[in-house]
């Protein structure tokens, strides 16, 4: 993905990490892809944090790079089969969310350096989905805000609770 393509990602990991510090900001000006980024990928961390909060209790991220291993750990093996979709891509965003709270949990990290989280993740999405992306309509504001919220993501296909319950599972093998 070109510079301009990396600078749009970013720009929507950032929004997405001010809404789980944040929440919802009622009068932002987001894009409709943000908007809908942040609604559906809120959605799916909640889901998540409820239902492995077992194995989420047991890792602890108490700096960013800690937060960046754990994520390229997390990463690997959610995209070892080599398979994209935007369930897929969604889910990276929810796991970003999961990653800043627990930076925050641990008290550790200001506010100000949870964003050095977007950071890598932003580049880990135009890297590894960034043509993908391109070749299934791509998400620029002229492309992406077409789109219904059902066309960026299907609820059913968000969830990959086995796929991050066997993740978290290999990272807090001793």
């Amino acid at each position: 993905m070109a510079d301009g393509e990396f600078g749009y990602v970013l720009t929507l990991a950032r929004d997405y990490t001010k809404h789980v510090l944040q929440g919802p900001q009622p009068g932002s000006h987001l894009s409709r892809v943000s908007q809908v980024l942040q609604d559906v990928a809120f959605s799916v961390q909640g889901e998540v944090e409820k239902k492995l909060k077992p194995c989420l209790d047991k890792f602890h991220v108490v700096s960013v790079d800690t937060a960046r291993t754990i994520f390229h750990q997390v990463m690997e093996k959610e995209f070892e089969d080599g398979i994209i979709n935007w369930g897929r891509i969604v889910t990276i965003f929810a796991f970003e969310g999961i990653l800043i709270k627990k930076l925050l949990q641990e008290r550790i990290v200001p506010d100000a350096d949870a964003f050095k989280v977007s950071y890598f993740v932003a580049e880990f999405i135009t890297k590894h989905t960034g043509e993908w992306i391109r070749q299934n309509g791509g998400w620029s504001p002229g492309a992406a805000s077409a789109r219904e919220p059902s066309e960026i993501c299907l609820p059913a296909d968000c969830v990959l609770l086995s796929s991050a319950s066997l993740m978290f599972n290999q990272l807090l093998k001793p």
